[in-house]
């Protein structure tokens, strides 16, 4: 099936704008392989606004940042020419907008969406994917919990029958080398200093060192996967900065690997926490930088999957792929949501 698809931007930080460029590099691939043509017709950041045009956008221009100011996102949202939303703005684990808003704009006039952006889904997936239903658009989100990790294709894949009852995973980099570090002996503040300066942690790693990140990532698992009605602030969660030193050096001294992870089951709290795990145990054996998961299933038992290293390529490559499922015709991640 052949389609020329009318594509949005909001927000060109570094992801949006690796997605831009892998696009191009792909442009012919996806043409021939999936018979999928595009056209960028709309981008926008909070800073300069929107720019929008029919005909088509050089990608060249968009990277630049050169358009004269626009009007805002929001409203370009709910009027330009376009097919798919590529959502890609900051978060807020608050209360997850102007992305939230940005998505239900969409969604409302039938435009699908591909969100790397976690707060919609955290704060808004059940009305969100059945407004999507309604309105026969996509609403696709891997890169919204572990970059390019396979989590909703892999569960759409291997779990047609039956359902998820549970999870375990580390879903954070940062915060795992800093664990990693302050074990070691170096002080928090050069731990954080460092993974800055590998390009690890973000500017601001607030969200990382504090347990936001992971929290939003358990609660969209926990809702999506499981059915379940949390926002970020029902998770107990545990700062970096709460973890005792001494503790953390004697769980290592004893062999043990200490990891910061996030889980949930069908019942019960949601919770990020500092955990000692045995040598020999899946999560233990990720790098410092690498994410994993295991998915418990009434019939296929557990399933493990990991990701080495990722960046931000590969959060790019993950919207990629939901464009590609929505293309095919898998419109939304299967969900009891839904049901």
């Amino acid at each position: 099936m052949r389609r020329v698809w009318r594509l949005g931007f909001a927000g060109l930080g570094n992801v949006n704008r690796a997605l831009l460029s892998m696009l191009e590099e792909r442009r012919a691939e996806l043409q021939t392989r999936w018979g999928i043509e595009f056209k960028v017709t709309m981008a926008a950041t909070l800073r300069r606004g929107a720019v929008v045009d029919a005909a088509g956008l050089e990608t060249s221009r968009l990277l630049m940042g050169e358009w004269p100011a626009g009007p805002a996102a929001l409203r370009a949202i709910g009027e330009a020419p376009i097919d798919l939303l590529f959502e890609g703005t900051t978060l807020d684990p608050v209360a997850g907008e102007p992305a939230t808003a940005h998505v239900r704009a969409a969604l409302e006039r039938g435009v699908s969406v591909v969100s790397a952006n976690k707060g919609p889904v955290a704060f808004a997936a059940r009305d969100l994917m059945r407004l999507a239903r309604r309105t026969g658009a996509g609403f696709r989100f891997e890169s919204a919990v572990a970059d390019c990790l396979p989590i909703f294709d892999l569960v759409e894949a291997a779990v047609p029958v039956g359902r998820i009852t549970g999870f375990h995973g580390v879903l954070n980099a940062t915060s795992n080398v800093v664990l990693q570090a302050v074990a070691r002996g170096t002080p928090p503040d050069d731990a954080v200093r460092e993974a800055q300066r590998l390009g690890i942690a973000e500017a601001d790693p607030a969200n990382d060192l504090d347990g936001w990140d992971q929290a939003v990532k358990a609660v969209i698992l926990a809702n999506v996967l499981l059915g379940r009605d949390l926002v970020p602030a029902d998770v107990e969660r545990t700062r970096l900065s709460d973890v005792d030193p001494g503790w953390l050096r004697r769980e290592v001294a004893a062999g043990r690997v200490v990891r910061l992870t996030a889980g949930g089951g069908l019942t019960g709290p949601a919770r990020v926490a500092a955990e000692a795990l045995d040598p020999g145990s899946f999560l233990a054996t990720l790098g410092e930088a690498s994410l994993g998961l295991v998915l418990d299933t009434e019939m296929a038992g557990a399933i493990r999957v990991a990701s080495t290293d990722p960046g931000v390529a590969h959060t790019a490559y993950g919207m990629l792929t939901d464009l590609v499922a929505i293309h095919q015709g898998r419109r939304l991640v299967p969900s009891p949501l839904l049901d």
